[in-house]
């Protein structure tokens, strides 16, 4: 077993219990030695996502090699294949750690604020942040999002990160409806709507359509949704006050 083999062998295994031959040669030793300092291994691991981004955006999947993102990153090719096995590999983990990432730093932000309009206000600004200091991914990750309903593994893991995401704002928007900050709305609909809203907003910034932009496209997008949400409400409200009038009046007659 070569350094490379055992390598995989124990990345694959995560410890050293398994039942696999470890090698004695100092040339082995030296590696298990620098595998302890995580530290530099979690910084070549970063390097290599970041330059992955870099050329994913550029060339796009299918063009793209891994030879471009470990010349990219600066490494050999052979040291890349020490923390990622293939392409699709190293694609799928740029997209979802970075997309993981964006998701978190969200959450973050919108815990620390109170009431659903400055939540709300706070998802919506940390998404266009990114616009400006993580454009690479958001490229990628648009392009992904436009294809998920292919059945890889690539837009399964988008997939379940997204419908992750929708389901904790569907939970702010119930949250918001029993405490009497919005009337009655479907809540799944509503975080739909909400990432539609945010989507929309990051495509045409990267795109630079500036005639479809507004001064403060956060405050339009937050009285967007919630004056839809209102209406919707006030509607709903009607509408069910008409059918019991209408099912009392055929009871009597």
């Amino acid at each position: 077993m070569d350094d490379v083999d055992f390598l995989r062998s124990f990345r694959e295994r995560g410890s050293l219990n398994g039942p696999f031959p470890i090698p004695n040669d100092s040339g082995s030793a030296g590696i298990l030695e620098n595998m302890t300092d995580r530290s530099v291994s979690e910084g070549k691991r970063k390097a290599i996502l970041g330059a992955a981004l870099t050329v994913f955006s550029r060339k796009g999947y299918a063009e793209a090699s891994v030879d471009d993102v470990a010349e990219q990153a600066g490494i050999a090719k052979g040291t890349l294949y020490l923390y990622f096995r293939s392409k699709e590999e190293l694609y799928l983990a740029a997209l979802v750690s970075d997309l993981r990432a964006m998701s978190s730093e969200g959450r973050k932000a919108m815990e620390r604020m109170h009431g659903l309009r400055e939540k709300l206000r706070a998802f919506l600004r940390v998404r266009l942040e990114y616009t400006k200091s993580r454009q690479d991914f958001l490229r990628i990750y648009l392009a992904e999002y436009g294809s998920t309903f292919l059945k890889t593994s690539v837009s399964r893991a988008v997939r379940n990160i997204m419908r992750e995401n929708m389901r904790y704002m569907a939970k702010l928007f119930e949250a918001a409806t029993l405490e009497g900050e919005i009337g009655p709305v479907p809540a799944g609909a509503a975080a739909g709507a909400l990432f539609d809203l945010s989507r929309g907003l990051i495509e045409r910034r990267l795109l630079g359509w500036k005639e479809f932009q507004t001064a403060d496209e956060v405050e339009f997008g937050i009285e967007v949704l919630l004056s839809g949400i209102q209406n919707y409400s006030k509607s709903s409200r009607r509408t069910k006050r008409v059918f019991r009038r209408e099912g009392h009046s055929a009871e009597v007659a």
